[in-house]
Protein backbone atom coordinates (compact mmCIF):
# COMPACT_ATOMS: atom_id res chain seq x y z
CA UNK A 1 0.00 0.00 0.00
CA UNK A 2 2.89 2.41 0.87
CA UNK A 3 4.15 1.60 -2.50
CA UNK A 4 1.42 2.69 -4.41
CA UNK A 5 0.81 5.78 -2.47
CA UNK A 6 4.68 6.91 -3.39
CA UNK A 7 3.66 6.01 -7.22
CA UNK A 8 0.50 8.17 -7.10
CA UNK A 9 2.52 11.12 -5.32
CA UNK A 10 5.36 10.36 -7.74
CA UNK A 11 3.04 10.58 -10.71
CA UNK A 12 0.68 13.54 -9.56
CA UNK A 13 4.51 15.61 -9.34
CA UNK A 14 5.21 14.70 -12.75
CA UNK A 15 1.62 15.99 -13.76
CA UNK A 16 1.95 19.44 -12.01
CA UNK A 17 5.48 20.09 -13.58
CA UNK A 18 3.70 19.47 -17.05
CA UNK A 19 0.67 21.32 -15.98
CA UNK A 20 2.36 24.77 -14.74
CA UNK A 21 5.80 24.57 -16.00
CA UNK A 22 8.42 27.28 -14.33
CA UNK A 23 8.64 30.41 -17.60
CA UNK A 24 11.30 33.06 -17.82
CA UNK A 25 11.92 34.99 -20.96
CA UNK A 26 15.38 34.68 -22.47
CA UNK A 27 16.38 38.23 -23.85
CA UNK A 28 16.89 37.65 -27.41
CA UNK A 29 15.53 39.63 -30.89
CA UNK A 30 16.44 36.82 -33.76
CA UNK A 31 13.38 34.30 -34.33
CA UNK A 32 15.57 30.91 -34.28
CA UNK A 33 16.29 28.36 -36.95
CA UNK A 34 13.54 26.08 -38.15
CA UNK A 35 14.53 22.68 -36.88
CA UNK A 36 17.11 23.81 -34.42
CA UNK A 37 17.93 21.89 -31.56
CA UNK A 38 18.21 24.94 -29.41
CA UNK A 39 14.61 24.42 -28.40
CA UNK A 40 12.38 21.68 -27.52
CA UNK A 41 8.66 23.57 -28.06
CA UNK A 42 6.93 26.38 -30.46
CA UNK A 43 3.67 27.94 -29.01
CA UNK A 44 1.02 30.56 -30.56
CA UNK A 45 0.02 32.89 -28.51
CA UNK A 46 -2.34 35.47 -29.38
CA UNK A 47 -5.50 37.55 -28.51
CA UNK A 48 -9.25 37.69 -30.45
CA UNK A 49 -11.39 41.20 -30.94
CA UNK A 50 -14.44 42.19 -32.02
CA UNK A 51 -14.30 45.61 -33.06
CA UNK A 52 -16.83 48.35 -32.40
CA UNK A 53 -18.63 46.17 -30.00
CA UNK A 54 -18.97 47.20 -26.26
CA UNK A 55 -19.00 44.47 -23.79
CA UNK A 56 -17.20 42.89 -21.07
CA UNK A 57 -13.30 43.78 -21.30
CA UNK A 58 -13.87 46.83 -23.49
CA UNK A 59 -10.53 48.31 -24.78
CA UNK A 60 -11.13 51.98 -25.41
CA UNK A 61 -7.95 52.63 -27.32
CA UNK A 62 -8.95 50.05 -29.67
CA UNK A 63 -12.01 50.59 -29.53
CA UNK A 64 -12.81 46.82 -29.56
CA UNK A 65 -13.96 43.97 -26.86
CA UNK A 66 -11.83 40.64 -26.52
CA UNK A 67 -13.97 37.41 -27.35
CA UNK A 68 -14.06 34.22 -25.39
CA UNK A 69 -15.33 31.20 -27.34
CA UNK A 70 -13.83 31.99 -30.82
CA UNK A 71 -11.89 29.39 -32.90
CA UNK A 72 -8.22 30.13 -33.86
CA UNK A 73 -6.75 27.67 -36.70
CA UNK A 74 -3.09 27.85 -37.74
CA UNK A 75 -2.20 26.04 -40.82
CA UNK A 76 1.57 25.29 -41.93
CA UNK A 77 1.98 25.03 -45.29
CA UNK A 78 5.01 22.44 -46.32
CA UNK A 79 6.34 21.82 -49.69
CA UNK A 80 5.14 18.30 -51.51
CA UNK A 81 3.67 17.90 -47.99
CA UNK A 82 -0.12 17.93 -46.63
CA UNK A 83 -1.10 21.35 -45.10
CA UNK A 84 -0.87 20.55 -41.07
CA UNK A 85 -3.53 22.48 -39.08
CA UNK A 86 -4.39 22.90 -35.14
CA UNK A 87 -7.40 25.08 -34.39
CA UNK A 88 -8.18 25.96 -30.64
CA UNK A 89 -11.11 28.09 -28.88
CA UNK A 90 -10.12 31.38 -27.21
CA UNK A 91 -10.26 31.32 -23.41
CA UNK A 92 -11.04 34.42 -21.18
CA UNK A 93 -10.37 37.60 -22.57
CA UNK A 94 -10.36 36.17 -26.15
CA UNK A 95 -6.62 35.13 -25.63
CA UNK A 96 -5.07 31.49 -26.93
CA UNK A 97 -2.17 30.00 -26.45
CA UNK A 98 -1.44 26.56 -28.98
CA UNK A 99 1.76 24.25 -28.69
CA UNK A 100 3.17 23.68 -32.18
CA UNK A 101 3.34 19.26 -32.14
CA UNK A 102 6.59 19.30 -34.54
CA UNK A 103 9.66 21.61 -33.31
CA UNK A 104 11.58 19.79 -36.61
CA UNK A 105 9.04 20.66 -38.89
CA UNK A 106 8.14 23.70 -38.09
CA UNK A 107 8.62 27.54 -40.36
CA UNK A 108 6.78 30.26 -39.41
CA UNK A 109 6.86 31.35 -43.01
CA UNK A 110 5.05 28.63 -43.83
CA UNK A 111 2.40 29.11 -41.12
CA UNK A 112 -0.50 31.46 -41.08
CA UNK A 113 -3.57 31.71 -38.49
CA UNK A 114 -6.85 31.96 -39.58
CA UNK A 115 -10.12 33.40 -37.66
CA UNK A 116 -12.33 30.33 -37.96
CA UNK A 117 -15.68 30.89 -36.12
CA UNK A 118 -16.88 33.31 -33.36
CA UNK A 119 -19.25 32.71 -30.76
CA UNK A 120 -21.45 36.05 -32.00
CA UNK A 121 -23.38 36.04 -34.47
CA UNK A 122 -23.43 39.99 -35.00
CA UNK A 123 -19.57 39.77 -35.04
CA UNK A 124 -18.37 37.04 -37.00
CA UNK A 125 -16.90 39.08 -40.28
CA UNK A 126 -12.80 38.64 -40.07
CA UNK A 127 -10.71 41.72 -40.34
CA UNK A 128 -7.41 41.47 -41.62
CA UNK A 129 -4.52 44.05 -42.85
CA UNK A 130 -3.95 44.53 -46.26
CA UNK A 131 -6.82 42.81 -47.84
CA UNK A 132 -5.68 39.36 -46.58
CA UNK A 133 -7.46 36.47 -45.60
CA UNK A 134 -4.94 35.34 -42.66
CA UNK A 135 -2.59 36.47 -40.22
CA UNK A 136 0.93 35.48 -41.01
CA UNK A 137 3.25 34.77 -37.47
CA UNK A 138 5.56 36.90 -35.99
CA UNK A 139 8.74 35.80 -33.70
CA UNK A 140 7.67 36.96 -30.13
CA UNK A 141 10.19 35.33 -28.00
CA UNK A 142 11.89 32.64 -26.32
CA UNK A 143 11.00 31.12 -22.85
CA UNK A 144 13.01 29.42 -20.86
CA UNK A 145 11.43 26.41 -19.67
CA UNK A 146 12.22 23.51 -16.99
CA UNK A 147 12.31 21.31 -19.77
CA UNK A 148 14.48 23.17 -22.62
CA UNK A 149 13.83 26.52 -25.05
CA UNK A 150 10.26 27.58 -26.12
CA UNK A 151 10.35 29.59 -29.47
CA UNK A 152 6.82 31.51 -29.28
CA UNK A 153 5.72 33.02 -32.34
CA UNK A 154 2.23 35.17 -32.25
CA UNK A 155 -0.31 36.91 -35.65
CA UNK A 156 -0.58 39.32 -33.12
CA UNK A 157 -4.35 40.56 -32.37
CA UNK A 158 -7.12 38.93 -34.79
CA UNK A 159 -10.06 41.24 -35.12
CA UNK A 160 -13.69 40.09 -36.09
CA UNK A 161 -16.17 43.29 -37.50
CA UNK A 162 -19.89 43.53 -36.37
CA UNK A 163 -21.89 42.09 -39.62
CA UNK A 164 -24.56 44.31 -41.05
CA UNK A 165 -27.54 45.38 -39.54
CA UNK A 166 -26.84 43.90 -36.19
CA UNK A 167 -29.11 45.26 -33.24
CA UNK A 168 -26.45 43.85 -30.51
CA UNK A 169 -23.25 45.83 -31.08
CA UNK A 170 -22.47 49.43 -30.30
CA UNK A 171 -21.43 50.73 -34.09
CA UNK A 172 -20.35 54.05 -34.34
Amino acid sequence: MASLNSVTLVLISALLLFVSPIVSTVNTTQALTSGSNNYTSIAIVGVVFCRSCKFRGYVKSMDASPITGAVVRVTCYYTGRKPVSMAITTGRNGYFFLIWPNVVKFSQKKCRAYLSWSPFSFCKMPIYQNGSISAPLKFDSVQNMTYGLRAVYSPGVLLYGPTANNTLCHVP
